[in-house]
């Protein structure tokens, strides 16, 4: 999996539901700084944390870890 598409779609989905970076980490119990890192392909979540990604964002799972 390409980290950097990885975090642009983490980044498009976020920007589709009008969603601030410290608005999702807030949502998802997270530091704003990290969803940073993922959107800039630094690092991948856990799965849980991705788990609760999607279900804020509105994708399935699969959507973000999909060449």
């Amino acid at each position: 999996m390409d980290a950097k598409k990885f975090g642009k779609k983490i980044k498009l989905a976020r920007i589709e539901l009008d969603l601030t970076q410290t608005s999702l980490a807030e949502q998802i119990n997270a530091k704003q700084k990290s969803i940073s890192r993922y959107e800039n392909g630094i690092s991948f979540p856990s799965l849980e944390t991705l788990e609760k990604l999607s279900e804020v964002l509105k994708k399935p799972a699969g959507y973000f870890l999909e060449k």
